[in-house]
């Protein structure tokens, strides 16, 4: 009798000892798990949530703080690999999970709130470069490249979530300039009014700025000046890089025409490269300029419209008539 009772506290004493034993690893192993958690080692957590689940057996806390990081681990994965569906659902799921950890249930708000703002933003992105990819397709390369610049410049566009969307831009971009070099040298795409020009007239132009190789060396990217005095020399040699990023060569541009194009492009909120193939005279008021051309003994069919263009700002920011405008700019 006595054996059996020596035997039996003893082995109670045993399972009481080996239960307290396994609480306060439990416990402290969930206590690291969380701290874990605090300070973003996820690894880490995971690590002492599994081995709580396996110290206390039939454990649903252990198992379930277990779970749901695994899950919001799974979130970040699909974030990274912009897989923003995965990453939607993971969040949501261990943002609705009861009776688990706090600390993810707040982060998986925040990252439901950031992604929706990533999704609005690749969604504005995407109809950008679907324009920019239109244009391309209509063979307007400059114009394509133009929306593609401004794209490209966005630092956020540099961003993990946005980077398949940034190499198609680049992709694009490489295929406009190719394009561009392929069909004019580098040379700016006339309109469809300078392009009826004859490429005889075009050859024999004597008047007009750029027309002779003296001529250019006036109306070049090494202009000093500028006509109208509304736009420092700075502005203007930086629209002038913008023109020859955008495939355009900006020798073939006076001063007076950059800043034509300044000012359509401030007025149009267009691109640089936009607004040197828009106009900002009507048709008939090129016609009249022409008309007076050729009144004051100048060859009109020897200048594109775009030289009459400039003849026109020259003569509107200079008080001048035409003829005087047109000399000017010889």
């Amino acid at each position: 009798m006595v054996v059996a009772v020596v035997i039996a506290v003893g082995v109670g004493g045993y399972s009481y000892t080996r239960y307290r034993l396994q609480e306060q690893s439990y416990t402290t192993e969930m206590k690291a798990g969380k701290e874990a958690l605090q300070s973003k080692d996820y690894t880490q957590a995971e690590t002492n949530f599994t081995h709580a689940s396996r110290t206390k057996a039939n454990d649903t806390t252990a198992q379930r703080y277990l779970t749901q990081t695994q899950t919001y681990v799974g979130g970040q994965e699909s974030l990274k690999s912009r897989q923003f569906s995965a990453a939607k659902s993971a969040f949501k799921t261990v943002n609705t999970t009861k009776n688990g950890s706090t600390v993810l249930v707040s982060r998986s708000k925040e990252q439901l709130t950031a992604l929706k703002k990533v999704l609005a933003k690749r969604k504005t992105y995407k109809k950008q470069y679907q324009s920019a990819l239109e244009l391309n397709k209509a063979n307007e390369f400059t114009d394509s490249n133009g929306i593609l610049k401004v794209m490209l410049q966005d630092a956020t566009l540099k961003q993990n979530a946005y980077q398949d969307i940034y190499k198609q831009a680049q992709d694009l971009q490489k295929q406009n300039n190719a394009s561009l070099k392929a069909l004019t040298g580098g040379t700016p795409i006339k309109n469809s009014a300078q392009s009826a020009t004859s490429s005889d007239s075009s050859t024999s132009q004597k008047d007009v700025a750029g027309s002779s190789s003296g001529n250019k060396a006036k109306t070049g990217s090494n202009a000093k000046s500028t006509v109208s005095g509304k736009y420092s020399d700075a502005q203007i040699k930086s629209t002038r890089s913008e023109l020859n990023e955008a495939g355009m060569d900006d020798s073939n541009y006076s001063d007076a025409q950059v800043e034509a194009i300044l000012k359509r492009a401030s007025e149009q909120h267009i691109s640089i490269a936009q607004a040197a193939k828009t106009g900002s005279y009507s048709a008939d008021q090129i016609q009249a300029t022409r008309s007076e051309l050729d009144q004051a003994g100048f060859n009109s069919s020897s200048y594109t419209d775009s030289q009459v263009e400039a003849i026109l700002q020259q003569a509107s920011a200079q008080h001048m008539s035409i003829a005087q405008a047109a000399k000017s700019l010889q």
